[in-house]
């Protein structure tokens, strides 16, 4: 087949969606597929050989402009383009096939107010986002994704997602498939584990039989590190004989207030804000299990990645990559990103070195189930029903077809939506 996909900004390094982007055009070009990427901007060092690209011209200085005019400029491009199959992800509409990697914007809006206490605080917090203008263009963009006369078949990545489309779009369950997210662990491989596990610990200050927890994000609050904190210092004064507990926290964003936060918990000891790691597969080889509690996740990459390296996640039933953990063997899933008492059970099971190792092998094994082989043998299945539904040339909606002579141009020119040629912005 020949498809194209459509995402606003692709660069691996801004985050988990953009990596799945990358991932999932090498893969296809893998299997013998021609992919078009639709954007307005990538790193051109970040893609692979033979993916074709089409410059989506963006206007406007704000950035609710900017994804205005990305998603309706996208639209009028895919509409004329020459494709089998389009798959579209965030803030765009007019694609045979959508995975909102994003989730349902009412979903997240309901599980971010839950960082505010019941009453005076949460009100205030809701009205202002409902207020925000920016809510009645994510509003408008996810009428037109859902607009059932536009047949898209929708990919939810979760469970989680599946019930969000159903409860806040009234989509048809019978256009939705739930396929989770996927990831190439062999991104993940280090050449001297041993090593990078002791470089990493050393760097910071960590020894080599300390029990280290890690937490991965670059939306700090989002993500759940101040209730992750207020557990830590939970567990240490409600036993002050527990082992102790070590957490490295790896992300970008202002670090500040969590410092304070760690400084005012009396944690300066056990805790590193480490920050933007440039190569974060050395945290991931340092530590000893994983934890990410997180108020919304649709489906964590990052969970996924922990577990290929081996480390037992614990998450929260906010993030749809819960789906696949089964309690008590690869981590464990708790209710809520402040049920403290029990993230502090999870960490003294965790503290068991005999049962954390055999838990270990069990997260390795399922991390590894999560590739992009199967994930993509049920990705194109969806893209064949949809290059059926739209009458798609002849037949070629089930097969792949041989690659055109552009395809061995990694910057080839789409016409009639202000395509250029060559070089990253």
């Amino acid at each position: 087949m020949r498809l194209a996909l459509n995402y606003q900004r692709v660069d691996p390094t801004k985050g988990g969606a953009e990596t799945y982007v990358v991932d999932l055009c090498r893969k296809l070009i893998e299997r013998g597929h021609e992919v078009v990427l639709h954007a307005a901007e990538w790193n051109r060092e970040a893609l692979p050989p033979g993916l074709q690209t089409v410059r989506v011209p963006v206007e406007g200085w704000t950035r609710p402009g900017k994804i205005r005019s990305f998603a309706e400029n996208s639209a009028r491009g895919l509409a004329s383009g020459d494709h089998d199959c389009s798959i579209g992800f965030i803030n765009t509409w007019g694609t045979d096939v959508l995975i909102p990697q994003g989730g349902v914007h009412e979903g997240s809006l309901e599980a971010n107010a839950q960082r505010f206490a019941p009453g005076l605080a949460r009100t205030a917090y809701l009205i202002g986002k409902r207020l925000n203008p920016k809510r009645g263009l994510y509003r408008e963009i996810e009428r037109r994704q859902y607009d059932p006369r536009a047949r898209t078949r929708i990919v939810a990545v979760s469970n989680m997602v599946r019930e969000h489309l159903e409860r806040f779009h009234g989509v048809d369950p019978a256009r939705v498939s739930v396929i989770p997210n996927a990831i190439d662990a062999g991104r993940l491989e280090v050449d001297d584990p041993a090593g990078a596990r002791a470089e990493f610990r050393a760097r910071m200050g960590l020894g080599p039989h300390d029990l280290v927890a890690l937490f991965v994000g670059h939306n700090y609050r989002l993500k759940g590190l101040e209730p992750l904190l207020r557990s830590l210092a939970s567990r240490k004064s409600r036993d002050p004989g527990a082992r102790a507990l070590s957490l490295v926290a790896c992300g970008g964003g202002d670090v500040g207030p969590f410092r304070r936060l760690v400084r005012s918990l009396g944690l300066e000891e056990t805790v590193r804000l480490a920050g933007f790691q440039a190569d974060i597969r050395p945290a991931f080889h340092a530590a000893d299990f994983f934890v990410l509690p997180t108020y919304y996740d649709p489906c964590s990459l990052v969970v996924f990645e922990a577990l290929a390296c081996g480390l037992p996640v614990v998450t929260t039933r906010c993030n749809g990559a819960g789906d696949v953990i089964t309690e008590g063997t690869e981590g464990f899933v708790v209710d809520r990103p402040d049920a403290i008492d029990s993230l502090i059970i999870a960490y003294a099971a965790l503290a068991d070195d005999g049962r954390r190792r055999t838990m270990s092998e069990a997260a390795r094994e399922l991390g590894l189930r999560q590739s992009f082989d199967v994930h993509v043998d049920r990705l194109l299945q969806v893209c064949a029903e949809a290059a059926r539904d739209r009458g798609s040339r002849a037949h070629r909606g089930a097969t792949s077809r041989p690659l055109s002579t552009r395809s061995d141009r990694s910057d080839a020119c789409s016409t009639g939506i202000g395509s250029t040629r060559g070089g990253t912005r």
